[in-house]
């Protein structure tokens, strides 16, 4: 079942943000902060989202701030916040906070029968975003988690390893065998996703757990008894415009939670940005001397298995014998980021193909002697990740990890 928005019926609205000024994103030096350009004047903006938020962090994109209000005298250290930020046809708002406004009009949705709802509702050591109880007087606990990354027709979350959503999991499902009814909505904020997955490349034991302790229920008008140990898994759909009025698009949109085994696979491919500071001749094996000018090469590659530990050996820049010809430039270079795609194809030729399709300069033989490329490592002069288009190739190939994109 996919998603239509344009049959979604007119609904009532919530407000995520105010707006009351825009300008442009500039650099973000830590999760927490953001600089955003007005004219002439340089403004540091708190930033209410910690995700990675690499897709809409390019600079020039147009942000919307909101006027930020403090706790108590001295308190705030910025005067705005980071309300939404424009992002191809829409708006995307970034309280990810916020996302609980929109349980008024998502839960009853969901939760047939709902009579009463709580919020910041405490049990033992926890604290919940919802308590609530449904016609036959049912106890539900319900999480709710923003989902702002969106591509290619699918949702995924988190955008980062997310600790506190795999506590939350953890926990309603260790309560559902104990009577209460376990939920986790993931309100998605843009787009017109067909299908909300978890994101088994930035946080595989979230997916994994979300694969044992997750069930969708589907859309009806009587509720399925509720399974101990098990904890219902929702996505709906939220449109927002640029005042920060968010209406209710899809209270149902698809979840698949098949991923499970993939992520505990712990296989697929990756991307591996290297930054060279300088010009540098490098020995690489039996390919002999190469010279490596300054800027960022992207390098492609595959693990059938023990992915993540093939990774963390890339990262490390000493003591390690070379084996792959990527661990002779390694020791050269300033920074180091791996990106994981879990797959259980081996797509590195094809990646290959797509970084040359981008404009990266190939370096001849490089990591490709078992294959019949010209290279698997690409040369860019400037910083893959603010790249729109290499972003976007990173995401659509996160986006469908059963399929070759």
């Amino acid at each position: 079942m996919g998603v239509n928005p344009a049959a979604s019926p007119s609904r009532p609205s919530v407000r995520l943000f105010t707006h009351d000024r825009e300008g442009v994103f500039l650099r973000r030096p830590n999760r927490f902060l953001m600089m955003v350009q007005d004219g002439e004047e340089e403004l540091a903006c708190h930033c209410p989202n910690p995700g990675r938020l690499v897709e809409f962090l390019f600079p020039g994109e147009r942000m919307i701030l909101e006027k930020r209000v403090a706790r108590a005298p001295g308190k705030a250290k910025t005067d705005w916040t980071i309300g939404g930020v424009y992002y191809r046809d829409g708006v995307v708002p970034l309280f990810a906070a916020r996302a609980n406004r929109a349980a008024a009009l998502i839960l009853p949705e969901i939760i047939p029968g709902l009579r009463e709802l709580c919020s910041e509702y405490p049990l033992g050591a926890s604290r919940f975003d919802f308590f609530a109880l449904d016609a036959q007087k049912r106890p539900h606990l319900i999480e709710v988690k923003a989902c702002s990354l969106v591509e290619d027709q699918v949702a995924m979350f988190p955008d980062a390893p997310s600790l506190r959503a795999m506590r939350h999991l953890e926990e309603l499902a260790a309560l559902s065998r104990e009577g209460y009814v376990g939920h986790i909505l993931f309100v998605i904020v843009h787009g017109n996703p067909q299908v909300f997955i978890p994101n088994l490349h930035t946080d595989p034991l979230f997916a994994a757990g979300l694969s044992r302790s997750g069930f969708a229920p589907e859309p009806c008008e009587k509720e399925t008894p509720p399974a101990a140990g098990k904890v219902r898994i929702h996505a709906s759909l939220l449109r927002c415009d640029p005042q920060g009025e968010a209406v209710l698009i899809a209270p149902y949109v698809p979840v698949d939670l098949g991923y499970g085994a993939l992520a505990e696979s712990n296989r697929g491919n990756y991307l591996l940005l290297l930054e060279v500071p300088r010009e540098t001749v490098v020995q690489v094996g039996a390919l002999g001397l190469r010279t490596f000018v300054p800027g960022w090469y992207v390098y492609t590659g595959s693990a059938q298995r023990h992915l993540s530990q093939r990774l963390l050996r890339h990262l490390r820049k000493v003591r390690k014998h070379p084996h792959w010809h990527v661990d002779y430039l390694t020791p050269h270079t300033q920074s180091l980021k791996a990106l994981p795609i879990m797959a259980y194809e081996n797509q590195e030729c094809a990646l290959a193909q797509d970084l040359e399709a981008l404009g990266g300069t190939g370096v001849p033989g490089f990591g490709c002697s078992d294959c019949h490329c010209q290279s698997h490592l690409f040369y860019f002069p400037a910083p893959p990740l603010g790249n729109r288009a290499f972003v976007d190739l990173l995401l659509r190939y996160r986006a469908h990890p059963h399929q070759r994109v």
